[in-house]
């Protein structure tokens, strides 16, 4: 498990370098473009349309489908990241872009220099967040784990109610946990966060297979012990299946 997370964290900050570079290059390649005229001068239109056909593929990707995976030498059930390119990168992208052609249109206008620190300073937030943490979720005996190589939340099963995890935004973009002892729930950060959101859509698995899995442990706690199997994940995929079909 520790060694997908770092290959998938190399990618995700390989990601971070790349995708800032690539906008700077955009903004100079528009600024040179706009200059030439004529035909050139189309190629002013590349970096947009690019974020656009970048946005609808993130927009309508499906969500994974994929089964949890096992780690018996850490006794879990996890899921790490897909391999997508995400919207924050694409988004940190545009951010330097953006960037670049203010900053050639700026003057003396301070207002448009404005604009151009704002723009470096959102891309460097995201940036920073995207080379720290990626989407990782987890199942042990303790509960579940969101967020690697350092947790966003851990929750212990204690702090979960019995219904089922549901998704809200766009697609079923996330899993919202059903928190009902908020204060057993260990954060990253600091201040009170409404609720506990897994972005399901980032990862490998299926949502539903997660969010069932999520609900199975915590209505029965007399398995949790035997996480991290594969005879424990057999008997889970029969339990589920079985309540599937309605023949629990």
């Amino acid at each position: 498990m520790q060694e997908i997370i770092a290959g998938a964290l190399r990618r995700r900050r390989t990601a971070a370098v790349i995708a800032p570079a690539v906008g700077f290059g955009g903004g100079l390649l528009s600024r040179w473009a706009d200059a030439a005229g004529g035909a050139v001068g189309l190629l002013t239109l590349v970096p947009p349309v690019l974020l656009l056909v970048l946005s609808i593929r993130e927009l309508v990707r499906r969500p994974g489908t994929a089964e949890l995976r096992i780690d018996e030498t850490a006794r879990a059930f996890f899921s790490p990241p897909n391999r997508a390119l995400t919207f924050p990168p694409i988004l940190c992208g545009w951010l330097v872009f953006m960037a670049v052609d203010s900053a050639h249109r700026a003057g003396d206008d301070p207002l448009r220099w404005t604009l151009v620190t704002v723009y470096a300073v959102l891309c460097l937030a995201i940036a920073a967040g995207h080379w720290r943490r990626l989407p990782f979720v987890a199942l042990t005996a303790a509960g579940v784990t969101y967020g690697a190589p350092r947790p966003l939340a851990v929750v212990p099963w204690e702090a979960l109610g019995g219904e089922l995890p549901v998704g809200p935004g766009a697609s079923g973009r996330y899993l919202r946990l059903p928190i009902v002892r908020p204060d057993l729930v260990r954060r990253a950060g600091r201040g009170p966060r409404p609720g506990v959101f897994v972005a399901v859509r980032e990862l490998t698995v299926a949502p539903a297979l997660l969010a069932v899995a999520i609900q199975h442990y915590a209505t029965h706690p007399q398995h949790r012990a035997a996480i991290g199997t594969p005879e424990e994940y057999t008997r889970l995929r029969h339990a589920l299946t079985a309540v599937a079909q309605g023949t629990a």
